[in-house]
């Protein structure tokens, strides 16, 4: 027996009367997501660089909206937990070490406590310019 059909997105349980044919411009009611999307059909393959791994689709720009692909077919269990692939903000914190805030700058980590010589310094030493900026008269 097949598992209920849900959401790519949300994981809610879509309603029992849809159509065999699927409409392209078909709705989650809970999360209004589109549902003739990449993420939704059973050829849906992240590991190729199509995203499809049926040998005659056209590959889609995005995988996360409504497209007209005719080789659609619903996949059951499509929704993984991730909210269509979105990193979150912890998972951005563990991948680069939380960091970035505690430096006051975004995407810049604080090297301050730390003894080793930074990029800058390495240049500053090569260029000899231990000033830390302009050109020396010479």
């Amino acid at each position: 027996m097949e598992s209920t059909l849900v959401c790519w997105r949300c994981g809610e349980p879509l309603h029992d009367d849809l159509p065999r044919l699927f409409p392209r411009l078909e709705k989650c009611l809970a999360c209004d997501s589109d549902l003739h999307v990449c993420r939704m059909c059973r050829f849906y393959a992240p590991q190729y660089t199509t995203n499809c791994s049926h040998d005659r689709a056209e590959p889609a720009r995005e995988t996360d909206i409504a497209n007209f692909c005719s080789h659609f077919r619903l996949r059951h269990g499509a929704h993984d937990g991730t909210g269509g692939g979105e990193r979150t903000r912890d998972d951005l914190d563990a991948l680069f070490d939380g960091d970035a805030e505690e430096a006051g700058e975004p995407g810049m980590a604080d090297n301050s406590s730390n003894d080793e010589p930074t990029p800058m310094d390495d240049l500053n030493s090569l260029f000899g310019d231990d000033t830390g900026g302009g050109d020396k008269a010479g």
